[in-house]
């Protein structure tokens, strides 16, 4: 018999085995799986309390709604009100049912360049599954649009003059009879063309204008020109003991002011230890309080 030439024989080789030998094949390099999305119940919220402000925090609630306990290996914030993301590498557990509040420095603002939505990326591990992906946070306060506008306007008026409170509290007189001012010292920068106006300076729980709630002074001030010591004549805005024992933000002036490029807002400046003590002093005094113990 004539044997079958050897191409034949390969040629009848089974259809079947050479598809499963090339499965297995492309089985054996198929790249591993990368981690999940953020798992499902994990949300974020952002927001700031009265000390956050003052202390230039931004405050990130995470919340797990999920059925699983969560490892965060990292979180970070970005958002076009910023120029960097706001990180936190510390690892956190975040039991199902749980949240926490993750407090994370500002960073310098981004002013009118910034596009896209705030997100929040996590990254860590659920179980033995990892994840890694971003979620759009809750915003119900404007915390976000009212920072960019606090922060832009402060960079606004800073490239213009400083905005200092003085170290001391200037009075004359005692008792109920005492008078006080402060003495607000604005340094303009000592070139460029930039100005601003500072429409009125606002009372506070705490003081107010002696003849009325607020200081309105329609004062500009422009890049380059002569430093300006304004004196705020103060008086008690109340005259209770809590009005000192429990406040919190009354010795911060807030500064109504509308930059030369078109912003408005306020800015906040905060007294000194020192100066905070001579104004409770000054209140206590002027109202006949008597010592009133300071939370």
């Amino acid at each position: 018999m004539t044997p079958m030439p050897r191409a034949s024989r390969i040629g009848r080789f089974p259809v079947g085995a050479a598809i499963a030998l090339v499965t297995i094949g492309l089985t054996g390099c198929a790249a591993p799986a990368g981690p999940a999305g953020v798992p499902d119940g994990i949300t974020a919220e952002l927001r700031q309390g009265r000390f956050d402000v003052e202390d230039r925090k931004l405050v990130v609630k995470v919340e797990n709604a999920g059925p699983s306990a969560v490892e965060i290996e990292r979180l970070a914030v970005t958002a076009p009100v910023f120029n960097a993301p706001l990180e936190r590498g510390k690892p956190l557990d975040l039991s199902s049912g749980d949240s926490i509040d993750i407090r994370i420095d500002l960073p310098a603002p981004q002013c009118g360049t910034g596009e896209g939505r705030p997100l929040v990326e996590l990254r860590g591990r659920s179980g033995d599954e990892r994840f890694d992906g971003s979620i759009a946070p809750a915003d119900p306060f404007g915390t976000l649009e009212r920072i960019g506008a606090t922060d832009c306007l402060t960079a606004s008026v800073d490239a213009v003059a400083a905005i200092t409170l003085p170290e001391h509290l200037r009075t004359t007189g005692d008792g109920a009879a005492q008078r006080a001012w402060i003495d607000v010292v604005i340094t303009p920068e000592p070139t460029g063309d930039a100005s601003f106006v500072v429409d009125v300076v606002h009372g506070t729980t705490l003081l107010g204008a002696e003849d009325g709630p607020e200081w309105p002074l329609a004062l500009e001030v422009a890049a380059g020109g002569e430093p300006i010591t304004v004196p705020l004549a103060v008086r008690p805005a109340r005259c209770d003991a809590h009005a000192i024992a429990d406040d919190k933000r009354g010795t911060i002036l807030p500064f109504e002011v509308t930059t030369g490029d078109g912003l408005t807002g306020r800015i906040d400046r905060s007294s000194g230890d020192a100066l905070q003590a001579e104004l409770y002093d000054y209140v206590t005094e002027r109202c006949g309080l008597g010592t009133v113990p300071v939370e």
